[in-house]
C-alpha cells in the first residue's frame, strides 16, 4: 500500500505547497528564515483550513503524516493547530533544532545565541501542553540523521504533560518512516472508528 492508498478507506488526501519549498523566491524564504516551524506550519493549517466549507471535508477528523522534516510538521501542526488536527503521526521527527546538524540548521535558523527566540518556538517541547489531537510517534534507534535524543526529549516532556501518545520504535533502524500499515492502523483507529475527542 502506499499512503495514496488512504484513499480506499475513505480518506481525502491533501498535498501542500508552503513558502518554505524551493523556487519561492527571496520574499518567501525571508518569510520562513529564523522561524522554521511557524511559518511553513501556519501556511499549511491555512491550506486545510480552506476546506472547512466543502459538504467532503469532515473538519473533526483531520489527520496529518510525515517523515524527517516532514514528521516534524506534522508534529507542529498538532501542537500549534490543536482545534484543526485530531491526529498525527510523526515518523523520525527533529523536536529541537539546537539537537540537529548544525551545518543544515544554522543555515535557516542562524545560532542558537544569535536566535534564541527562533529555537524556542520552533522546539517541540514548548508546546506539549497545548496537544489535544492522538499522536504516533516513531523513531529508528539507530538513527544518525535526528538522533534518538530528539524522541526521548518530547517524550519526556510530554509524559511530565499528562499526554496519552503511541509510540512505536524501529529497533536497531536508522532515519526511517513508520510502518505504513500501522500508520493506516493508527488513523483508521483514531479518525474513523473512534474520533478523536479535542
Amino acid at each position: 500500500m502506499t499512503p495514496s492508498g488512504l484513499a480506499e478507506y475513505g480518506f481525502l488526501m491533501l498535498s501542500l505547497d508552503s513558502r518554505a519549498v524551493p523556487g519561492m523566491g527571496k520574499r518567501a524564504l525571508d518569510s520562513v528564515y529564523m522561524k522554521l516551524g511557524q511559518t511553513e506550519v501556519d501556511d499549511m493549517a491555512e491550506g486545510v483550513k480552506a476546506l472547512a466549507g466543502r459538504p467532503y471535508f469532515d473538519k473533526a477528523r483531520v489527520g496529518v503524516f510525515g517523515t524527517s522534516y516532514g514528521g516534524y510538521v506534522a508534529l507542529m501542526e498538532l501542537l500549534l493547530h490543536p482545534d484543526l488536527f485530531a491526529a498525527a503521526s510523526a515518523a523520525s521527527p527533529p523536536t529541537d533544532w539546537r539537537n540537529y546538524d548544525t551545518i543544515y540548521t544554522e543555515r535557516y535558523m542562524w545560532t542558537p545565541q544569535g536566535n534564541a527566540a527562533g529555537y524556542a518556538a520552533g522546539s517541540a517541547m514548548t508546546y506539549v501542553n497545548a496537544m489535544k489531537g492522538r499522536l504516533l510517534l516513531y523513531y529508528g534507534t539507530a538513527d544518525n540523521n535526528v538522533h534518538p535524543s530528539n524522541a526521548l526529549q518530547l517524550i519526556q516532556a510530554l509524559e511530565r504533560a499528562g499526554k496519552s501518545f503511541d509510540l512505536q520504535i524501529g529497533a536497531d533502524r536508522g532515519h526511517s518512516a513508520v510502518n505504513l500499515e500501522r500508520m493506516v492502523e493508527f488513523f483508521v483507529d483514531n479518525l474513523v472508528s473512534r474520533p478523536a475527542s479535542r
